[in-house]
């Protein structure tokens, strides 16, 4: 028992896949070889294309639309303001 073990240990694991593959048909071992082939090829590099604003057409949605002055007035609308924040800067920031 002792020797199996060491023998599984020491055994090169190519030499376990023929083990496995030798009695395929040569079909079968054309597919393997070739999804293999397939696994290591490095990923082909897709040709970056320089956009421009005409590729960037017709992605918003006009339903949503305001006018500059519109969304200024929405940002300044929703700012908050804290009172307290200026008694802070005051007490902790200002010369005496």
């Amino acid at each position: 028992m002792a020797i199996t073990v060491r023998r599984r240990r020491t055994m090169h694991p190519i030499t376990h896949y023929w083990g496995l593959v030798k009695d395929m048909d040569d079909r079968q071992k054309l597919q393997l070889v070739t999804m293999l082939v397939e696994s290591v090829k490095p990923a082909k590099a897709e040709a970056k294309k320089k956009l421009n604003a005409c590729d960037y057409a017709g992605i918003w949605s006009d339903e949503e639309y305001m006018d500059a002055e519109e969304l200024a007035k929405e940002i300044h609308d929703a700012r908050c303001y804290n009172p307290k924040r200026d008694e802070f800067l005051e007490k902790y920031f200002t010369e005496p």
